[in-house]
């Protein structure tokens, strides 16, 4: 019988991360702002005029990448879905 024996490995919640932590605050400080200026005086278009949304979302997802990307440029895996 096995009884009595026990992994040598530390449970996963006590071992170490081995990958560094993101500053998600510093991220989050950034998208309030860009939202802001980037918003504040937009006004939401017509249905018919989707491509200015589409170009806003884009053009916000790019940015927060780049942001993300000069936070942490290495060991950093960045997903954007864009709907």
């Amino acid at each position: 019988m096995a009884s009595g024996l026990r992994s040598l490995n530390p449970p996963r919640s006590d071992a170490p991360s081995p990958r560094p932590q993101f500053d998600s605050d510093l991220l989050k400080a950034y998208i309030k702002k860009l939202l802001t200026l980037t918003l504040q005086s937009a006004t939401w278009p017509d249905t018919k005029d989707r491509d200015r949304v589409k170009a806003w979302i884009k053009e916000i997802g790019e940015r927060v990448k780049e942001r993300m990307l000069e936070i942490q440029p290495k060991g950093l895996w960045v997903l954007i879905v864009f709907n």
